[in-house]
Formats: structure tokens, C-alpha cells, sequence
């Protein structure tokens, strides 16, 4: 949102801080309103998640003798609420400040920023996606926007939202049977001959993401928001396995105007299949000289102490101000961010 200064001689930033603020309030109101609990969990992690390709922000914490204890800034809150889960909350969300490390300082990215995620359970992966297209619709109604305008784009709220697979978006697009490219081996030969550079320490998931990233996302969205769902397994740490085929998992991801602005999963709820996949991450990690860390051991005793079949999703609240005010960049719409504070 830039300084204040900005903001206090700048009408059009005022009206964006001021939209931000209700938009906020709107988003309570819709989760209230739905019999969801409002949760307020840790910010500072001993053991963050294993996501290869996330970075936790390290802190240190001083005891009174001194003593040096680290910490992570927590890049979401997923594990302390699936926690609650396993207390028995059926409906939670939360909203707060997350923190990644490595990311830009502008366009759609800050270091700092604000998320919502929310779990049901019981629930899945479909009924986060109804979730969403009415929170977007009941705030579009509430500040009377009824068209998303980003980059070129507008984008209709009251449309039907749409819904594809990974599967059907690679054969719209690219003209080929994802089944053919699910291991590593046949998928570099695919991003060699779309002329993409392969290096032999590509994982499957860079290779996966140089076409994605590059071919299909940026025509996501364009005209309706569109979910995109049922990933690759083996990019899905944090999801159970669809059910028509274990070569891929309940994982969905909300796209406007070509931007990405939620992602969430049919949960993984077995403790077992779980605690694998994450030291699978966290041997990845390893690989690729990152930081580790021990898998969170109270996530997985959580897990084992029995969670109903569970839907959740995180939101990343700046992006969707972003979209409903027609901000020209992030740090339009986020006070004092991360790059204004520098300059």
C-alpha cells in the first residue's frame, strides 16, 4: 500500500487501503455467516513444512539465559490447523500474515502477506472450490463489482465458474496425454522438444512447471475464474490420491486473468502415507541444498489421533484485493510492504 505518505496524498491509494479493509471485514462476515470457527495460530514455527520449494524466513528466540533457540516464520498455517482438526473443529479459517523467503519485492509477490485458509470435516476438495466461487461472488456483490479487471483481462464474477483437469488443460493445450509424461524420463524428452533447456538436476516437478508455467498458465482465467485440479501425484505431498487414479491427487488451484490465487487439497489424512511423503520432501530438499529440518512429529500424532475426510485451501488475500481494486502491483495494496520500507 506504500507509505503513508502516499496514501495521505494519493486519493486513489486511499481507496485501495480503504477496499482493502473491507474486503477483510467481508471475508469474516461470509466465513461467520457459513458456522466457520475463526482460528488464531503460531506465526513463529519450530519445524515449518517440507515444501521443496518454499523457503521459511529463520528467526532466533533468546531464552533469559540467552540461549539461542531457532525458529521459522511460517510460510502458511496448514499444519497448526489441521491440528485443530484433529480437536474436532469441523469448519475453521484463518487469517494472517505469512512469509516466504527468496520471493520478489513487487508485481505479485512480497516476502510478507496476508492469507486465508480454511479446512472442512468433514469435507473436500470440491466443496473448497463452491467455497470460493462464493466468497469472491458475495464480496463482488457487497462492494457492487461485478467484473475482476487485471493486465487485459475482465473477468465476469457472476459467470459459472469453470472447472478443468491438469490432464484435459495439457491436451487443450499442447496436444498430449499427460498419462504419457508422468515419470521424469519421458517428460524431459517433452520439454527438450518444446525447446525448453534441461539440466540432469531438473525433478520432475521443474520440468513439470517450465511447460506449465510457460505454455498454460498465463491462459488461465481469462474470461471466467477457472479451477484447475487433479495434479500429478508426485507434486502433491499434502493431498490423498483421486480415487479413479492413484497416478494423481486431489489438489486445486484458482486461476484469474492468468493469475494464481489459491491452492488447496483434498487432504491427506493418513499418518503414514503422510510422514513418507514428507521425508520424500525432505530428502528432496536436501538435493537441493536447502535447508532441513525433522518432519513436524505433533502434524503426524495429529494425524494419527483421527481427522474426518478433509477439504482445505489457502487464499492469498493481497492478490485478491489486487484484482477487486484494479491496483497496478502488489505493493499498491499492501501497507508499508516490503519494498517501500527499503526505499
Amino acid at each position: 500500500m506504500s507509505s503513508w505518505i502516499e496514501i495521505k496524498d494519493n486519493p486513489r491509494l486511499k481507496k485501495i487501503y480503504e477496499t482493502r479493509l473491507q474486503i477483510l471485514r467481508l471475508i469474516r462476515e461470509f466465513f461467520w455467516s457459513q458456522n466457520f470457527v475463526e482460528a488464531e495460530t503460531p506465526i513463529a514455527l519450530h519445524l515449518p513444512g517440507q515444501e521443496p520449494y518454499l523457503n521459511p524466513m529463520p528467526v532466533e528466540f533468546l531464552d533469559p539465559r540467552l540461549e539461542s533457540h531457532k525458529f521459522f516464520l511460517r510460510t502458511s498455517p496448514e499444519y497448526a490447523l489441521k491440528k485443530l482438526l484433529a480437536t474436532g473443529y469441523e469448519k475453521v479459517f484463518e487469517i494472517g500474515k505469512c512469509f516466504r523467503n527468496e520471493e520478489s519485492f513487487g508485481g505479485t509477490h512480497n516476502p510478507e502477506f496476508t492469507m486465508i485458509e480454511w479446512y472442512r470435516a468433514p469435507g473436500t476438495y470440491l466443496d473448497f472450490m463452491d467455497d470460493t466461487e462464493k466468497l469472491f461472488k458475495y464480496v463482488g456483490e457487497k462492494l457492487s463489482i461485478g467484473i475482476l479487471k487485471y493486465k487485459e483481462n475482465e473477468i465476469d464474477l457472476a459467470n459459472t465458474w469453470q472447472r478443468i483437469t491438469v490432464k484435459d488443460l495439457w491436451k487443450k493445450y499442447l496436444n498430449v496425454n499427460l498419462d504419457d509424461y508422468l515419470e521424469i524420463e519421458p517428460m524431459k524428452k517433452l520439454v527438450s522438444g518444446l525447446g525448453y533447456q534441461v539440466s540432469d538436476s531438473d525433478e520432475y516437478e521443474d520440468l513439470f512447471y517450465k511447460i506449465f508455467l510457460n505454455k498454460i498458465e498465463t491462459q488461465l482465467g481469462q474470461d471466467v475464474p477457472t479451477f484447475v485440479y487433479d495434479y500429478p501425484a508426485q507434486l502433491c505431498s499434502l493431498s490423498k490420491k483421486c480415487e479413479d487414479d492413484a497416478r494423481y491427487a486431489q489438489r486445486a488451484e484458482l486461476y484469474i486473468g492468468g493469475l494464481e490465487l489459491a491452492n488447496g487439497f483434498g487432504e491427506l489424512v493418513d499418518a503414514r502415507a503422510q510422514k513418507d511423503n514428507l521425508e520424500k520432501d525432505k530428502a528432496l530438499r536436501a538435493r537441493l541444498n536447502r535447508p532441513i529440518w525433522s518432519v513436524d512429529p505433533d502434524f503426524i500424532a495429529a494425524l494419527e489421533s483421527g481427522i474426518k475426510p478433509a477439504g482445505g485451501i489457502a487464499l492469498g488475500v493481497d492478490r485478491m484485493v489486487l484484482l477487486f481494486t484494479g491496483a497496478l502491483d502488489i505493493n499498491e495494496v499492501i501497507f508499508q510492504s516490503v519494498k517501500d520500507q527499503l526505499n
